[in-house]
């Protein structure tokens, strides 16, 4: 007797994260700093955020980085906010200027598929005014949020030593 295994259906679910702050609108865009295996990301937060990650001064620019370990794919590109309906995870709840997981993703399974064994690989994908954000790795931490994008851009920079 010949039995037939089918693989699970791979199936991208989107999940808003509300532990990292979420990207300022009209404001500066987002940098990455990288190394081998660690992305780095620093970009303005929301005015809404204010408090929670807070208190700032009122002459600051709040600024978060936030670190990806064991990284094996990022990038940083279109489509930004105007034109985000045409992301392929729009439909399943992409928002804009907000921070997001994908749960069963198929780019996590297909990168894990072609690369060597490692930590248990997970989709980010944060949306921005010009821009989206995405990266594939084992997990992320708000390494800090501060006053200022210079701060940010040091903190950015000393990790990847």
């Amino acid at each position: 007797m010949i039995s037939t295994l089918e693989s699970p259906q791979q199936e991208d679910h989107v999940v808003l994260l509300d532990s990292v702050p979420h990207p300022a609108a009209d404001a500066a865009e987002p940098f990455i700093v990288t190394s081998d295996r660690r992305v780095i990301l620093a970009y303005p937060i929301a005015e809404s955020d204010f408090e929670q990650f807070g208190p700032f001064d009122s002459d600051d620019d709040p600024f978060c980085t936030v670190l990806f370990p064991d990284a094996v794919f990022h990038r940083l590109g279109p489509p930004g906010d105007i034109d985000l309906e045409i992301h392929p995870l729009a439909s399943l709840g992409l928002t804009g200027y907000s921070v997001h997981e994908v749960m069963n993703s198929s780019l996590a399974a297909e990168i894990s598929a072609v690369t060597s064994p490692g930590p248990a690989q997970r989709h980010f994908v944060i949306t921005f005014q010009g821009s989206t954000f995405e990266c594939v790795a084992s997990d992320y931490t708000v390494v800090g949020v501060y006053g200022a994008g210079e701060i940010a851009c040091r903190e950015a920079f000393s990790l990847v030593r």
